[in-house]
């Protein structure tokens, strides 16, 4: 626990901060329920996780609270993180404006990248990265809109030593899905301080205020950024999955005769990714196992391809072919390409070359048609190939899904696949026209 009296704290920030408000200016800091009892939560946890709405103080109170304790709690470095170099700006601003009218600060320098006290005691603000915490030992780390910024795992691990030794910690962030490190730290068990900041607690919020806030945004849009809903994903690629339609009830058993089945193969850069499909006699589809490889050999995925057929009683006989990335026929340094290497253990392999958004419409297609109709399901014991799937995004700014190293694999094994079962008319990939499924 912190020694910090948390109403010591409120009584100088009422007193003695300023904020900047858009449309009144600078002004003091406001007398909100909800900002005081972020203050006492604050002085109360040493590591402490803060889901909120949109424009809900929680930077400016967390501000005015770390530069309370540099000036009169604990000398020492405090690391201010966010995204980027511009919002890390953005956070020295702020601690500019409450140092400007505070009513002694001729001793406090503020430079572009931080603030230093007559104590030596720093407050320094720096895009997040893996590297940032290690260049520093600090008291304090406030981590702003943590769920929105890249790599945030290894970002956590780099300042866990730090942490651990003592340090105290505030993460704050809207919710931005469920595949990063706030997700996980807010949501599990740990043992670490929680706080809400819903937009219904603040006093100025109401139904007009609602009904106006709404305007131009999207339903999922809304329920992300103001009702802390950690299951809406924006920018997703397949926006057309829903676990209601696609994923089964009851794990898939595989049995033979029962129809046909196949294999996806992204062979990536060890990092490869493989799925299994069963074509029902209808023609539906369930994507029923997986395997995914971290700096594993061809070798490797070989043998972790023979131990799940293994698993389902699947002979290589039983598959009709595994569809490939037509990148894995080109030659290595080994003078064999890696299709030949699993030709050469008799796999049966097709491959095509396509664009990625004819892959990527006709698996949306297969998740949901223009009609309604849903020919892609997801058995329960395909969870990492659910997970990649839900987590799979636009590239910002750009007509194309993101190259991340991380859920595109799961995507591609699966984009091969369907790439190879779709019939298409002539004239070439880059025009493709839906045919069908074959019987």
């Amino acid at each position: 626990m912190l020694m910090i009296d948390a109403e010591t704290v409120w009584k100088w920030v009422r007193s003695s901060v300023c904020t900047l408000d858009a449309v009144g200016g600078v002004k003091p800091f406001p007398d909100y329920q909800f900002t005081r009892e972020l203050v006492n939560v604050l002085a109360e946890h040493r590591i402490l996780m803060v889901a909120k709405s949109r424009q809900m103080m929680a930077t400016w109170t967390v501000s005015a609270y770390i530069l309370f304790r540099a000036l009169y709690d604990d000398p020492g470095i405090y690391l201010l993180l966010s995204k980027g170099k511009r919002d890390s700006g953005e956070l020295i601003k702020r601690l500019k404006i409450m140092i400007k009218n505070l009513p002694d600060h001729t001793d406090i320098k503020v430079k572009s990248e931080e603030v230093v006290f007559p104590s030596q005691t720093r407050i320094i603000a720096l895009p997040a990265t893996e590297s940032a915490p290690r260049m520093h030992s600090p008291t304090c780390v406030f981590w702003d809109e943590m769920a929105f910024t890249p790599y945030s795992e290894g970002i956590w691990t780099a300042l866990k030593p730090a942490i651990d030794s003592g340090g105290s910690f505030i993460g704050v962030s809207t919710p931005n899905g469920t595949d990063n490190i706030f997700y996980s730290l807010f949501n599990d068990d740990n043992g670490f301080g929680k706080q809400t900041l819903h937009w219904k607690e603040h006093p100025e919020r109401d139904e007009a205020w609602e009904i106006e806030a709404k305007r131009g945004l999207s339903e999922n849009r809304w329920r992300q950024e103001y009702e802390i809903d950690f299951d809406v994903l924006s920018n997703r690629v397949f926006d057309e999955y829903d676990p209601q339609l696609h994923l089964l009830s009851i794990p898939f058993k595989w049995r033979r005769d029962s129809g046909k089945s196949y294999r996806g193969i992204d062979f990536g850069y060890r990092h490869p990714y493989v799925v299994w499909v069963h074509r029902s006699p209808d023609g539906s589809l369930t994507l029923f196992d997986e395997w995914e490889g971290y700096d594993a050999t061809v070798d490797e995925m070989i043998v972790a391809i023979r131990n799940v057929d293994r698993k389902h009683g699947i002979r290589e006989d039983d598959v009709e072919w595994s569809g490939c990335d037509p990148a894995g026929a080109a030659m290595t340094d080994s003078g064999i390409s890696a299709v030949e290497r699993l030709k050469q253990r008799e796999f049966k392999i097709r491959y095509r070359k396509s664009e990625i958004m004819t892959g990527i419409d006709l698996l949306k297609s297969q998740l949901k048609d223009a009609a309604g109709r849903v020919n892609l399901r997801f058995s329960p014991t395909a969870p990492k190939s659910l997970h990649h799937i839900r987590h799979y995004r636009w590239d910002s700014g750009k007509d194309k899904p993101l190259k991340d190293g991380e859920h595109d694999h799961a995507v591609d094994a699966l984009r091969y696949l369907i790439i190879n079962l779709i019939e298409l008319k002539r004239g070439g990939w880059s025009k493709a026209q839906v045919v069908g499924l074959p019987r």
